[in-house]
């Protein structure tokens, strides 16, 4: 009975463990089925000819210049298919040839292979380019494309960007008379300086890009010498995306005490901190600094800064200026003459004394150490507009019995409207300053009210009428 309880034991024995065996087996295949069953589609790779999307199909650079890189421009890929993919490479067309780069989950390159995307899901790119010089004096279109090959499918997105040769100066020191020609930008790393006794003509068309920090230091005489088509440029070195109207991007210019016969004529001036200060004291009123058909604007500090000194402006655009448009401090000769002065376009937030313009006798504390003109102080606005968010976009002060603040047919945002001869607080209606076109409207009531002046055209070589307009711009019939 024992030798056969056990043989049947071994028997049960065996059959219970065969039927162990197919119960696991049938578990694992149920267990790879119910997985398979439960992926979601978008993690199931296919096989099938897909499209992938892009953000864009062109990705654009602006203007740089040779030997210097880009800042990076995004790239997004979208998988809008309901299962994931591999992407089997993503390269630059003219592969390690090409001036653009591309980085990817953090690692720069021109080619990248197997990058599985889920479906649905998304994949950021950076693209950036770094042009070699190519000894032109014109610009020059750098072409490439970015190629992605995914399922036996080809894609590409273009890659563009136009390459400038430029004159590149670290500490330039310019110490004889010298004419600068418009054939190439000047990039300027750190500073510019003029020495005194020192003249320095810049053609028509000349461009000078500062870097951050980077200033121009005139001790001697700057003339520029711009045309309506053609102006000299005075700017910041990056131009490409917000940093094209951004503020304080370089120094500025300023003229020092040893200089004179200074004219900026037809040149813009642009996102500095101070665009033009200038301190020439002396004992006449004859005009160290002439601007003359000349926009200055985005300062994070003041347009012009005029510190005991002559200067005579006309034609002239002022704006976007943080602290102030123009102010003209300490004993000196200020002459505008048909200026747009607007402060308008800022969208931040501006303090009350951080008036437009101002006419001062005295210096404030923080320039109390600066020479002044020996002659009385003189100011006068002629023919312009002053305009901004402040109720109060005029300050005058003055204390002398000979100093002179002269306001004539103006339009002016100023709380004390008593001053005959002037327009108060009425919207000068410019065509559009949030774009800063200063032409005025149609409806502007700043047209027709100006008195004849010796300025015969407007900043843009318009002929000015019998009766002409407030401002830097006479009104044309469209």
């Amino acid at each position: 009975m024992l030798k056969n309880y056990r043989k049947d034991s071994t028997m049960r024995g065996g059959k219970l463990e065969g039927t162990g065996k197919k119960i696991l087996l049938g578990g694992v295949v149920s267990c790879l089925l119910w997985f398979s069953a439960c992926t979601p589609e978008e993690e199931i790779f296919t096989e099938e000819a897909v499209q992938l999307q892009f953000d864009r199909d062109t990705v654009q650079f602006d203007t740089l210049f040779t030997t210097r890189g880009s800042t990076s421009q995004l790239l997004t890929v979208y998988n809008s298919n309901r299962n994931a993919v591999t992407i089997a490479s993503v390269a630059t067309g003219r592969g390690n040839a090409s001036p653009y780069t591309v980085t990817l989950n953090g690692n720069p390159g021109q080619q990248f292979e197997n990058i599985r995307l889920l479906g649905g899901d998304s994949l950021l790119l950076l693209v950036e380019v770094f042009i070699d010089p190519q000894d032109e004096n014109l610009p020059f279109l750098e072409k490439d494309s970015l190629v992605f090959r995914v399922n036996g499918n080809q894609q590409d997105v273009k890659l563009i960007a136009w390459g400038q040769d430029a004159h590149f100066h670290q500490g330039w020191i310019i110490s004889q008379d010298t004419t600068l020609r418009g054939d190439r930008p000047f990039v300027i790393q750190d500073s510019l300086w003029i020495e005194p006794d020192v003249t320095v003509k810049v053609d028509s068309g000349a461009r000078f890009f500062f870097d951050n920090g980077a200033f121009a230091l005139v001790q001697g005489t700057l003339k520029t010498e711009g045309t309506v088509t053609a102006p000299v440029i005075f700017r910041n070195v990056r131009t490409d995306g917000n940093f094209g109207n951004a503020f304080g991007q370089w120094d500025g210019i300023t003229f020092t005490t040893t200089s004179r016969n200074n004219v900026l004529r037809h040149t813009y001036v642009r996102s500095a901190i101070n665009g033009v200060v200038i301190n020439t004291p002396d004992a006449d009123t004859i005009p160290d600094l002439i601007l003359a058909n000349v926009i200055i604007e985005n300062m994070a500090g003041y347009g012009l800064l005029a510190i005991g000194s002559d200067v005579d402006v006309y034609n002239t655009q002022i704006n976007r200026c943080v602290l102030g448009l123009a102010y003209n401090v300490g004993n000196g000769y200020y002459r505008y003459r048909h200026c747009t002065l607007d402060n308008s376009g800022i969208r931040f937030a501006r303090e009350d004394e951080w008036y437009g313009l101002a006419f001062s006798e005295l210096l404030p504390e923080q320039l109390d150490d600066l020479q002044v003109s020996n002659q009385p102080f003189y100011a006068e606005l002629t023919n312009s507009i002053l305009w901004g968010i402040l109720d109060d976009e005029l300050i005058r002060n003055i204390v002398s019995e000979n100093s002179i603040i002269s306001l004539n047919a103006n339009l002016l945002k100023y709380a004390d409207a008593t001053l005959a001869g002037n327009i108060f607080n009425e919207n000068p209606l410019f065509a559009d300053p949030v774009i800063a076109h200063y032409q005025l409207d149609t409806l502007s009531p700043a047209i027709n009210q100006g008195i004849p002046t010796s300025i015969l055209t407007d900043l843009k070589g318009a002929r000015r009428d019998d009766q002409p307009d407030l401002g830097a711009y006479e009104y044309q019939i469209p």
